[in-house]
């Protein structure tokens, strides 16, 4: 079904008037709910596969990961494990090994002896520690309306039965040490869980009949690597965040007002086609940090590997060959390619009611150059934020709070305004447009005032 852009499909309103993010299981909402039994009789687990903003870019790979992860049932085709490492205290859902049972997997809490390995389906997050369920499910919708950018993994709501996941919650206690951080984050939520419905964060953790939790499920891509280069060290957010600033190779050449054809030759190589990428991902990042007030970016920025080339089979309206990017491609066609790493932010949870450190470090004001369909996005966003129809997509769909929303709806007012009257001055040159750059044809700037249609 085509429909115009920047409209929403159907949604089922969760109670606009709500002060906190809650979570009635069966309440209608999203495109579909999908339900699994508990043993022993107890309330059915939910996954919701949501909503789209309908003009946004998802792939058909992002309605299948949606449907993917809503099929997976804790108690007959996925082995669970509370994560132990690292500072959040979520659950980890695998794939179970044929000729294993779930049981024999999380008895080695998932951690098969080499060469045994598992295939990790998706993290379970709530809001706890720095994670916030809004921030992890509002980063997969923003990122597909604003082009699909940076990688983004789709992200569903879902629940969890209370009492298997305090049993999951001592099991992690007993396998981390106290002074550990990770056993920590997991007391903390457990006296939250036990606290029930005395609990101040209760609405945040569990649903209204308190008998199960709720957050984000996410897929997990798989193959990513930790993207050095997009880390400039740094001890805590505001210094890693400074040190990106001064020192990102990338980011220098997003803040530098020259032309990007002084900077970047463009004969389609490796080496050309990377520095390109690398801007374009620089500034889609800032972009979206920025909206969505991130706190803890930096360090947390990965890369997968990725084929660029031009396609003739599959030609642009105006018969030119279109640039494609896939992870493998046919040996006839590597001559033609180059690889890449393109950047994948996966680790999105500490946003949205947090510290907006992309904010308090000016990265967004220093943006010279930047990729015209972002741009066009987003100011179109701006455009309709105020529509009730994308207040309720944001509030219904993706449990955004009245605080939530007026937050991220500031950040976008402001985003918008700055990026266009630098865009209007010649400030900012929308000249990052991979596929035009390296297609050999005439650049020239697109318009800051995008049509409305």
């Amino acid at each position: 079904m085509k429909s115009a852009p920047f409209a929403v499909l159907a949604i089922g309103v969760l109670g606009l008037s709500s002060a906190n993010a809650t979570m009635t299981p069966h309440h209608p909402r999203g495109e579909k709910i999908i339900e699994h039994a508990v043993p022993g009789g107890r309330a059915s687990e939910v996954c919701v596969i949501p909503n789209h903003f309908a003009g946004a870019k998802y792939s058909q790979k992002d309605l299948g990961h949606e449907t993917s992860l809503c099929e997976v049932d804790a108690y007959s085709n996925a082995a669970v494990c509370p994560k132990t490492s690292s500072t959040n205290p979520g659950l980890e859902f695998y794939e179970i090994p044929t000729g294993m049972t779930a049981d024999q997997v999380e008895a080695k809490n998932c951690e098969l002896a080499p060469p045994a390995k598992l295939k990790k389906i998706a993290k379970y997050k709530l809001s706890t520690s720095c994670s916030y369920t809004p921030a992890i499910v509002g980063y997969y919708h923003l990122a597909r309306i604003l082009g699909d950018i940076a990688n983004v993994p789709p992200a569903v709501l879902r629940t969890f039965d209370l009492e298997n996941h305090m049993d999951l919650g001592k099991k992690a206690l007993r396998l981390t040490p106290p002074s550990d951080l990770i056993n920590q984050t997991w007391a903390s939520l457990m006296s939250a869980f036990q606290a029930g419905g005395a609990s101040k964060r209760k609405d945040l953790l569990l649903t209204d009949n308190l008998d199960q939790s709720y957050g984000a499920f996410v897929h997990n891509p798989g193959g990513d690597e930790f993207y050095k280069e997009f880390f400039q060290g740094g001890k805590v957010n505001h210094e890693r965040a400074a040190n990106f600033r001064e020192r990102n190779p990338a980011f220098q050449l997003v803040k530098n007002s020259a032309s990007v054809t002084t900077m970047i030759p463009r004969d389609f190589t490796t080496a050309n086609v990377q520095k390109m990428v690398q801007m374009k991902d620089a500034a889609d990042m800032i972009v979206i940090d920025t909206l969505m007030n991130q706190q803890d970016r930096f360090g947390n920025i990965d890369y997968i590997n990725r084929y660029y080339f031009y396609d003739a089979a599959k030609p642009k309206a105006d018969g030119s060959p279109s640039l494609r990017s896939e992870k493998n491609v046919e040996p006839a066609m590597a001559s033609k390619a180059v690889l890449v790493k393109e950047m994948i932010l996966r680790d999105n949870d500490c946003g949205v009611a947090k510290e907006n450190i992309a904010a308090k470090a000016g990265l967004a004001g220093l943006i010279r150059h930047m990729d015209p369909k972002v741009y066009t996005r987003l100011i179109k966003l701006d455009m309709v934020a105020d529509q009730e129809y994308v207040t309720k997509f944001f509030r219904s769909n993706l449990m955004f709070t009245a605080t939530d929303w007026q937050s991220v709806r500031t950040n976008l007012k402001n985003l918008a305004s700055s990026l266009k009257a630098k865009c209007k001055s010649g400030d900012l040159k929308l000249d990052l447009d991979v596929e035009t750059y390296f297609s050999g044809k005439p650049l020239k700037q697109p318009a800051c005032e995008p049509a409305s249609t």
